[in-house]
């Protein structure tokens, strides 16, 4: 009686620890069988990791497959079996010091859910278009984006690049490829400078290239590399030096344009390059959001006296 009391003890102990293993690591099968994107509903808190591929269609994460906070996503015919929970892998949602694969194979822009607080950096790129950082791939608050066919692999947490999202002292590649202007994600507040132009057109700050609270911005096809933090001060275009300091400031299209600076030491014009008239009052002037051009006129602006 005792000896079938504990063989009924030993098999309902491991009973309950197969159920707790099976409540820590689950297995789901999630299927895009008509080739749509579909949301399968779970708990990806612990990670997933794809273990099996079912279908002919490729399942590749980022791109065909992924998941976020409402569960395991599939597209474009992916079908294929995933482990839930703790033994799944942790790259593409809350990750730290994973790599993730994210994908733009349809030339458009997509976002792969990742932690970037650690930062990010490009492994390996898979596609044939470039994958360039602020062009084509970056990252910010909701994760990894790319962009124009780009498809890489990219390292998550402590080992990545800080350079694209909240980043002090180091570097980023910021473009304006289609001539139009473009925000890059940085921490601008220790000032920015630009380190080495890529582009056939001018980078000149304030006209095709500057920086504000939102991050460095380019345009007119500027691409350049830029120092962000570490005591490199840019200076003319977000938190500028009272007295010294100068600026390139334009209204290359007729229009009103401010330029963000600090006028409160004054503002005095050193170099027209326009060839439209610059009279201040009229086609420039300063106020307390910074210096504003107008009708055409381009120069340069020494700040304080």
């Amino acid at each position: 009686m005792f000896h079938k009391c504990f063989v009924l003890l030993a098999l309902s102990f491991t009973s309950l620890i197969t159920v707790a293993s099976a409540s820590a690591q689950t297995s789901i099968t999630c299927s895009s069988n008509d080739g749509r994107r579909n949301y399968c509903a779970v708990d990806t808190r612990g990670g997933v990791q794809m273990v099996r591929q079912r279908s002919g269609s490729a399942c590749t994460q980022g791109s065909t497959w992924g998941y976020d906070r409402r569960g395991i996503w599939v597209d474009r015919g992916c079908r294929a079996d995933f482990v839930v929970g703790r033994g799944g892998s942790g790259g593409n949602y809350g990750p730290g010091g994973s790599t993730i694969t994210c994908s733009s194979d349809d030339g458009r822009r997509h976002y792969c859910n990742a932690d970037t607080r650690g930062g990010v950096a490009l492994l390996n790129q898979r596609s044939g278009s470039p994958c360039t950082q602020g062009y084509s791939w970056g990252y910010d608050q909701r994760g990894v984006w790319v962009d124009r066919g780009c498809r890489a692999d990219f390292a998550i947490g402590r080992g990545g690049s800080r350079g694209n999202y909240r980043p002090g002292g180091s570097t980023i590649t910021c473009s304006s490829d289609d001539g139009r202007r473009h925000y890059c994600d940085a921490d601008t507040r220790g000032g920015v400078a630009l380190l080495n132009q890529r582009s056939g057109s001018p980078c000149t700050q304030g006209y095709s290239w500057g920086y504000d609270q939102r991050g460095v911005w380019v345009d007119r096809g500027c691409r350049a590399d830029f120092a962000i933090g570490g005591g490199r001060q840019g200076g003319g275009n977000y938190r500028p030096p009272v007295s010294g300091g100068t600026i390139t400031c334009s209204s290359d299209d007729g229009r009103r344009h401010y330029c963000n600076a600090d006028t409160r030491g004054g503002v005095t014009l050193l170099n027209q390059r326009s060839g439209s008239p610059c009279s201040q009052g009229s086609t420039w002037g300063y106020d307390q959001r910074g210096i504003w051009v107008d009708r055409g006129c381009r120069a340069d602006f020494r700040l304080g006296r």
